[in-house]
């Protein structure tokens, strides 16, 4: 089974843009997390050559036994706070909150070793903190390191453990950071130019290719990393169809597809995944919005669920969370989507094996929970058990399966 994204929220994640600027509302211009992880599905197995969400590892590569999911949530306030999730219902409950720098805006996680990286987008810093996964608690280890770029937006772990991945958005760069066995963190290995408005940053599960979703430069950029000395060397980047803004992407488990989430064009683009080469080939890109929407919208997160089928991208306008399927040769499919309940829904992220679902909405200062139909897949709102409001700009979303010890 996947194990679930070392970084992300209630995985709840990915949606989006870390970058200085401040985010629009609902009806303005495009500004830009992935978090959550894409858990693995309720007894099923994942192709173990299918990539894994944001660093994530097989769970045969992690200790055996019961596990604890945490949710998380970080924002404009400064502060990054733990829920309890229960893992029948989907209720969240508050556990703890720490400082984490001026602006955590995304989350990545070590279930194996409890650990939880949280990126400050404010002082372009990233820190480590212990998690004790029964209290929530979260306590720093080591120093905060710069992270080598300016608008630090996203940050990942490679499947190795052994260096975290960070997109810059304001200066395009893309930046390793060693992590030590005890999860403290050095200044980073290396520091390239990935594209311009870099997003999003995340190595596959073959351990070969990393991918960097560039908004600006309308491309994902294409490195190999050599884990021995920390470098990246640049492979050729796969262009995204004219005025897409690619922000993020999300693998498909058990089949080898690679779904893209556009900003500017509201869309995603769905391309065949060669995981030997890292090879992308562009199947087809479809409108996330309903046919008619007139509103002014941009793209943010995107998350493929754990069966296999389906695939998740949240809009902010008509702010909403759509829902694709998806063919044998990767071609989508528009099944409807779900209000989110509040305004730029910023982060979203899976959770519970694949039966829950959790949205931040940043205009609106809230996380929601959802229910996913075993069947349809469709999206249902779990009620007040699983609301969080009175939030500052909440811009990260995702949950953690940690290793219990």
């Amino acid at each position: 089974m996947a194990r679930r994204a070392l970084l992300s929220v209630l995985v709840l994640a990915l949606g989006c843009s870390s970058e200085p600027e401040v985010e629009p509302d609902a009806g303005a211009a495009p500004s830009p997390t992935r978090t959550s992880p894409g858990p693995s599905p309720e007894g099923g197995a994942v192709d173990s050559a299918a990539p894994l969400p944001d660093g994530a590892v097989p769970d045969a590569a992690v200790p055996e036994g019961p596990r604890t999911e945490v949710a998380f949530v970080g924002g404009g306030d400064g502060m990054v706070r733990t829920y309890a999730l229960d893992p029948t219902t989907g209720a969240l409950s508050p556990l703890a909150s720490v400082a984490a720098g001026n602006d955590p805006s995304y989350l990545a996680f070590d279930e194996a070793r409890q650990l939880a990286f949280a990126i400050d987008s404010g002082q372009n810093q990233v820190r480590t903190f212990a998690v004790s996964p029964k209290t929530g608690t979260l306590t720093a280890k080591g120093q905060a390191v710069g992270t080598g770029g300016t608008g630090a937006t996203h940050v990942s772990l490679v499947p190795s453990g052994k260096y975290l991945l960070v997109a810059h958005y304001t200066s395009g760069h893309l930046a390793v950071v060693p992590v030590a066995a005890d999860g403290t963190l050095s200044a980073p290995s290396d520091v390239v130019l990935a594209g311009d408005k870099a997003h999003f940053a995340e190595m596959d599960a073959a351990k070969r290719t990393v991918f960097v979703p560039c908004l600006g430069a309308n491309v994902v950029a294409r490195y190999t990393l050599d884990e021995t000395t920390g470098k990246l060397t640049a492979l050729a980047p796969v262009a995204l169809p004219a005025g897409a803004g690619p922000r993020h992407l999300s693998f498909a488990s058990g089949s080898p597809f690679v779904f893209v989430v556009n900003e500017l064009a509201s869309s995603v683009t769905s391309f065949s995944y060669d995981a030997a080469t890292g090879g992308l080939g562009l199947v087809e890109t479809k409108s996330s919005l309903p046919a008619g929407f007139a509103g002014a919208n941009t793209g943010a997160a995107i998350f493929a669920h754990p069966s296999g089928k389906v695939v998740y991208a949240s809009n902010r306008g008509e702010d909403s969370i759509a829902r694709f399927t998806y063919d044998a040769q990767g071609r989508l499919t528009r099944e409807g989507s779900v209000p989110t309940s509040g305004r730029i829904p910023r982060s979203f992220g899976l959770a519970g094996k694949g039966r829950f679902a959790y949205v931040a909405n940043q205009g609106s200062g809230t996380v929601y929970g959802y229910t996913i139909d075993p069947a349809t897949f469709a999206m249902s709102p779990m009620g007040a058990s699983a609301q969080i409001t009175g939030l500052t700009s909440p811009k990260f979303v995702g949950t953690a399966r940690f290793v219990d010890k």
